[in-house]
């Protein structure tokens, strides 16, 4: 199988999938992260936990939905004067 084949199977993969489920894929980053703690300390581990999680989140939440009812339309009277 050659590469461009692998990456055609896992473009066709993600195409199903949502932007907010495929972000669930940054978690992958904790495997590294507890290498990294077990090689060096505790305390740069957590540290780097905390980022990957931070960061994860931040992904999350920009692919979430928009759930409010007037998306876009923040005019305020003094604006349309």
């Amino acid at each position: 199988m050659d590469q461009s084949e692998t990456q055609s199977r896992f473009k066709k993969a993600l195409a199903n999938r949502s932007a907010r489920s495929v972000s669930v894929l940054a978690l992958l980053a904790l495997a590294p992260v507890v290498l990294f703690a077990a090689g060096r300390s505790l305390y740069a581990g957590v540290v780097t936990t905390v980022n990957v999680l931070l960061i994860f989140g931040s992904i999350y939440l920009l692919t979430s939905p928009v759930e409010s009812e007037d998306a876009g339309e923040h005019q305020n009277e003094e604006s349309t004067v």
